[in-house]
């Protein structure tokens, strides 16, 4: 039986939907890689040589040695997307959505719809994208999307936001010494202030190993 079937020179050939059928899956397989990766069925996987499907397997696995560069522009579908132009001026509502969707692969597509949205004025290098009204406006749309552009973009955005946690922690657990410091003569204000920071140390932790938990889960194997 003669098998036909495109072999992904690229991160940039697989769509970001497929990734997320092998990666959140429960234990998956080799032969669940190939399923979705080379977009094939079970039943096509088992004509295939024992010979070649080590190759296709040794191949995808390369596949994600490459490096994913934050891509800040790309077409699809005659749409060019930007990524958010300045994380300076993100809002609350964006940023809650980034935070909360990057944890979980199989939200991907969400965060991504968050992270690019079409380009409404560009002039040189420098553009402006539709303001934003909530993930599901594209997030059909990004699952669609090169595979090495969402892995980039989702990178440089956890590396942002790990750096600000651990900068904040680090500020809030000073200044919580400092509360503790003076309590006494505070009072009991003092000590109402010390337990919010606490709390809300506890759950920049919270988020700090939940987007760990996310990044190592994105690099598995196929």
């Amino acid at each position: 039986m003669e098998l036909k079937f495109k072999v992904p020179q690229s991160l940039r050939d697989i769509p970001l939907h497929k990734y997320q059928a092998y990666i959140t899956k429960e234990n998956p397989t080799e032969e669940d890689s190939l399923k979705c990766l080379l977009d094939i069925d079970r039943q096509h996987i088992k004509h295939i040589k024992q010979d070649d499907f080590e190759f296709l397997v040794e191949q995808s696995k390369k596949l994600f040695n490459e490096e994913t560069p934050l891509v800040r522009t790309f077409n699809l579908d005659g749409v060019t997307y930007g990524f958010i132009p300045n994380l300076d001026e993100i809002t609350y509502g964006e940023n809650k959505d980034i935070t909360t969707y990057l944890t979980e692969w199989g939200q991907m597509h969400k965060a991504m719809a968050v992270l690019y949205r079409p380009i409404h004025k560009k002039i040189g290098e420098k553009y402006t994208i539709e303001s934003y009204q909530g993930s599901h406006v594209y997030s059909e749309r990004m699952k669609e999307m090169p595979l090495s552009i969402a892995l980039g973009a989702s990178v440089f955005f956890y590396t942002l936001i790990k750096d600000l946690l651990i900068y904040t922690q680090n500020y809030l657990e000073i200044d919580l010494k400092k509360m503790r410091k003076h309590s006494q003569t505070l009072g009991k204000d003092s000590q109402k202030n010390g337990e919010v920071t606490q709390n809300y140390i506890r759950l920049l932790k919270e988020t700090l190993l939940n987007l760990n938990k996310s990044r190592n889960l994105d690099f598995t194997s196929v």
